[in-house]
């Protein structure tokens, strides 16, 4: 993602780096053949913070996952599965973007889960869960692809155990948790939110009331500032989400006031009429970078996220 403030430094490195021609192709390590575990039965309805950094973990462990990518394709199959017996409903939506500097064509997945698809009033989270193919903030790397734990494995963490939090206790309103691909290809903005402009654009019976995105909240000691565009569009969701926050303990962690101005997945939505905000903890040193690893991250971190989300999803009627 990118943010007003630090807009100049990130282009420097792009023009730096230059964009990849068609004689060079991606650094993918080898993964092994994917075999997914089923995650433990859930024995009560309190957010794991544990099981869920163990979902961020598992990811990492498919190494570096940008669209085109084994570990891409074996993601897709991870989330999937592991979502599929905590939601009434699984829907792929599959769609393409060309990228002509590249001359290449990705095939993308939003990959949508669904909880009380018949109900009036729906409620969304949403995160991405592809990675950046450059590390373009890392001098010494900046053309090798990251693992991005946080940027990418946190917030599709969070979001699957969410998935069981709400199957073992369901919301009075339908949920939609939607992994939107292609966040993360670049270089430049107009390359990137790929999968939210997608589902903006085609959001179907899933058009939520309001949209909450999740985008690195798994840092060690995360603090989650307002975010400048979600405050100037959607204070009273903002506000919705500081109080549930403060109500539960996790004010250190919900700082209450506004921080940075981001360009994230939250913008398309807005352009498309559907209200959204950004969670978003982007004092991050190992942002696009080959450090972005999960040992960055941690359980608690998770927990205190999760915890405000399904407090404010249990809320609403």
């Amino acid at each position: 993602m990118t943010n007003y403030y630090r807009a100049a430094f990130a282009l420097a490195f792009l023009l730096l780096a230059g964009c990849r021609t068609q004689s060079q192709t991606m650094s993918v390590p080898a993964v092994p053949t994917l075999s997914v575990v089923a995650a433990p039965e859930l024995v009560h309805s309190a957010f794991d913070g544990d099981r869920a950094f163990a979902d961020l973990t598992a990811q990492c462990a498919l190494g570096v996952r940008p669209p085109g990518s084994l570990g891409h394709t074996q993601c897709l199959e991870l989330i999937r599965q592991r979502l599929a017996p905590n939601v009434d409903k699984v829907v792929l939506q599959p769609f393409t973007y060309t990228d002509p500097a590249r001359h290449v064509t990705l095939h993308l997945t939003n990959i949508i889960g669904i909880i009380n698809p018949n109900a009036a009033k729906k409620v969304m989270l949403f995160t991405h869960w592809d990675t950046r193919p450059t590390a373009d903030m890392d001098l010494d790397h900046k053309n090798q692809p990251i693992v991005g734990a946080d940027d990418g494995a946190s917030g599709t963490a969070a979001q699957l155990e969410l998935a069981r939090v709400f199957h073992a206790k369901r919301p009075a309103v339908g949920v939609i948790l939607l992994f939107v691909d292609g966040e993360d290809w670049g270089p430049g903005e107009e390359k990137m939110y790929l999968g939210a402009r997608y589902f903006a654009a085609h959001p179907g019976i899933y058009k939520p009331d309001y949209a909450i995105l999740l985008d690195m909240i798994g840092k060690k000691d995360v603090t989650i500032y307002r975010e400048g565009r979600s405050q100037d569009w959607q204070p009273e969701l903002n506000a919705k989400v500081w109080k549930a926050a403060a109500d539960l303990g996790y004010g250190a962690n919900f700082p209450d006031s506004v921080k940075y101005t981001i360009g994230d997945d939250h913008v398309p939505f807005h352009e498309a009429g559907i209200p959204a905000i950004d969670l978003i903890d982007f004092d991050y040193a190992y942002w696009h970078t080959l450090g972005d690893t999960a040992d960055k991250c941690s359980p608690q971190s998770l927990k205190a996220v999760g915890d405000v989300m399904a407090k404010v999803v249990g809320d609403e009627k």
